[in-house]
């Protein structure tokens, strides 16, 4: 990242009039940090701006194409409930929120390699379903943790686009 994109005042901004799957945006004009708002997780938009303004340097645009590997963020906090998944942004102040078995599945096989694999397995067992209709199930669900930063591309790997 060149000196002074870091040097540089990040002025975070919600951007109402831009909406991603109903979600309002949050985005830097000043890089290329966005993300989806998701309402009732963030409680609002000032955590996730202030947040970016303080961490200019974990940028990511997660209003593009979902990456072919993912991770946890840092500031994710995350754990089973039964075969919920209960999630905490810490970036917020919002009080946390319980997803469904698909989110579950997901953040257990991003844990473990980094990709959907697993998800999609244990999707297609739980449901009995056909894999495609498994996997299709499974990374729309997975595009929508990522657009709102609750998934990220895996650190050390390029940005692709899921074929």
């Amino acid at each position: 990242m060149p000196a002074y994109r870091t040097a540089r005042t990040h002025r975070p901004v919600a951007d109402y009039d831009l909406r991603f799957d109903e979600h309002p945006v949050v985005r830097c004009p000043d890089c290329h940090w966005a993300q989806a708002l998701h309402e009732h997780l963030h409680e609002g938009p000032y955590g996730l701006l202030y947040w970016h303004a303080d961490h200019p340097d974990e940028a990511v645009d997660h209003l593009t194409a979902l990456p072919d590997r993912l991770a946890v963020p840092r500031y994710i906090e995350w754990w089973a409930s039964g075969h919920w998944l209960a999630i905490k942004d810490r970036r917020s102040e919002g009080p946390g929120r319980l997803l469904g078995t698909d989110e579950l599945e997901i953040f257990q096989s991003v844990r473990a390699d980094n990709t959907l694999e697993r998800a999609v397995f244990a999707n297609t067992q739980r449901r009995s379903v056909f894999p495609s209709t498994a996997r299709t199930n499974i990374e729309d669900a997975a595009e929508g943790l990522f657009r709102t930063g609750l998934l990220r591309p895996a650190p050390g790997l390029r940005q692709s686009i899921n074929s």
